[in-house]
């Protein structure tokens, strides 16, 4: 096979999936095909990111007609067609661009989502989260770890290291739960307060009289179902709070049993 040569300069036409328009440069919006002068050798996955997408975002690729991945680099003029992700998105099955599927549902936020993080462990998803993690740390623990990467740092999904990862775009915590949560298919997978909203631990159910020493006054008379995080054994029930969050979740189409 004689091998392929690679044209110091060509134009590559890029069809931009419509919801995209949120990543591009303002002088790209509302065009639905945009012409991309290359004159350097350059991945897929680096073209596409000069203009603004993350690859996280992307669902699928097609170079004149056939299937590709980020990998792939243009020797000779083409289209370039990207399709988004497709919520639910499907995590656990492979796919051209992700052909190593995730075997847990684990996520890992940085800090300028850190109450969705909050509010997906009270949630009870399995969340590793911090405000003193760097992109650099988030990014090895997400490979390390096998993790999906939740923030609204449209530069941090441009890592290599990144694979599976959403950009939030709803501002307030609440909304971007039911973001997340539509976006992953996530509605039976919610287990309520289950888990330690510091620790992020499962937490296990103890007797009432193993903890009477922790309790209110008022706590001891009115409530006899008790949990308790293995780490750092603070103590929860479902008090007025619980009451009071499970409201505001409903009012965003997420329910608690």
């Amino acid at each position: 096979m004689e091998p392929r040569h690679f044209r110091t300069e060509m134009n590559i036409f890029i069809q931009f999936d419509p919801s995209f328009e949120f990543f591009l440069q303002k002088k790209n919006k509302n065009t639905w095909k945009i012409t991309y002068h290359l004159n350097r050798k350059a991945s897929i996955k680096d073209i596409i990111e000069c203009l603004g997408v993350p690859h996280t975002e992307v669902g699928g690729l097609r170079f004149n007609d056939e299937d590709i991945d980020f990998s792939y680099i243009p020797i000779s003029p083409g289209v370039l067609k990207t399709d988004a992700v497709s919520p639910p998105f499907d995590v656990f099955s492979p796919s051209k661009l992700r052909p190593v599927p995730l075997e847990s549902l684990k996520f890992i936020v940085d800090v300028n989502v850190i109450r969705l993080g909050r509010l997906l462990i009270l949630s009870g998803f399995d969340v590793c989260c911090s405000s003193s993690y760097s992109d650099a740390d988030i990014a090895d623990i997400a490979d390390i770890e096998s993790r999906i990467v939740l923030t609204r740092d449209t530069g941090l999904l441009k890592r290599s290291k990144i694979i599976f990862a959403k950009r939030i775009r709803a501002d307030l915590p609440y909304d971007q739960l039911a973001e997340t949560v539509s976006f992953f298919g996530l509605h039976r997978s919610i287990a309520f307060f289950s888990r330690c909203s510091q620790c992020n631990c499962r937490l296990v159910s103890v007797a009432k009289e193993d903890v009477l020493h922790v309790l209110e006054p008022k706590t001891k008379a009115y409530f006899h179902t008790f949990f308790q995080c293995p780490q750092c054994k603070k103590v929860f029930w479902k008090g007025s709070h619980f009451d009071t969050i499970a409201k505001r979740l409903s009012e965003h189409g997420i329910f608690v049993d």
